[in-house]
């Protein structure tokens, strides 16, 4: 069995519609979220968010694009997490020159929108010897940020609030490069230039089949891989499923196996752990999937 690599092709149209999706969700994500933190924002939980949604198109448009070069996902997807980020401190920062607006026209009675901006930049080159979004930065970090737990209050000051941007900024980035990377790594069929089809069972076998399972198909023995393989779909776990997906474009090219360890986790929950993930012929394909039927059927005739 043959290990599958990305090719790294990017087609241009596929990095230009990755390159644009990165700027316009980075920025409507980031806006968004500027936008409802006027009401509410959870630290942590909101870049979560940012992070999650921006990622999810991101793998949308690496799929679309059929882009199989993870470093350029990886890349953009960066650039996609600085932008949201950078979106929703440049939104709080409009939210900031809104609300000071509004307090100066009702309690000084100015009008003039560019003698408040003055104003606004005056206080801030007072506070951080800077004026506009830099100097609005500075400010907001030497007034703090508040973290409630239950009725108690934490103060952070501007070196933990500095910190905690820093954090944040690292979460919403990660999410939105991991997920479209995963989605550049997942295995392209070349020949039929489309992605492999969804997961199908081939079969499962024993816990205690494990190590020879593997054996058996990094030396591309399939006869004695089918001979391991119960077609069963209720096998006790823990166990190993086998799964087979092909490309609809090219039926006849290679089909990718993938082995994963399913078993019940401190939870009681099912989960399945992926061990191997290859190539093999559609030869090899077409001598295990009928052996597994066959060995079906005779157990059903007994």
């Amino acid at each position: 069995m043959k290990i599958y690599q990305p090719s790294n092709v990017a087609p241009s149209q596929g990095i230009a519609i990755l390159a644009a999706s990165s700027l316009v969700s980075g920025v409507a994500i980031g806006s968004a979220t500027a936008f409802i933190s006027k009401f509410i924002y959870f630290i942590v939980l909101f870049p979560l968010g940012m992070g999650f949604g921006t990622g999810a198109l991101l793998g949308v448009a690496v799929k679309k694009g059929k882009i199989r070069n993870p470093s350029i996902a990886l890349g953009l997807g960066i650039l996609s997490g600085v932008v949201a980020y950078g979106s929703l401190m440049y939104g709080q920062y409009i939210n900031f020159q809104q609300e000071t607006e509004r307090i100066m026209q009702s309690e000084y009675s100015l009008t003039d929108k560019k003698q408040v901006a003055d104003q606004i930049n005056a206080v801030l080159q007072q506070e951080t010897g800077d004026s506009g979004f830099v100097g609005f930065l500075k400010f907001s970090a030497k007034q703090g940020t508040s973290i409630s737990r239950g009725s108690s209050k934490l103060k952070l000051n501007d070196t933990f609030t500095y910190l905690l941007w820093l954090i944040e900024l690292g979460i919403v980035g990660f999410l939105a490069a991991s997920i479209p990377f995963g989605a550049a790594s997942e295995p392209f069929n070349e020949d039929g230039n489309d992605w492999y089809g969804e997961k199908q069972r081939i079969g499962s076998a024993t816990e205690d089949s494990k190590d020879e399972l593997i054996r058996l198909l990094n030396i591309d023995d399939i006869a004695g891989v089918s001979a391991l393989l119960s077609s069963q779909a209720d096998l006790p776990l823990p166990r190993i499923d086998v799964y087979g997906r092909t490309c609809g474009a090219a039926s006849n090219s290679d089909s990718v196996i993938t082995v994963s360890y399913v078993s019940l986790n401190a939870k009681k929950q099912v989960e399945a752990k992926q061990l191997l993930e290859g190539l093999i012929s559609e030869s090899q394909r077409s001598q295990l999937v009928p052996q597994i039927s066959s060995q079906n059927d005779e157990s059903v005739d007994a």
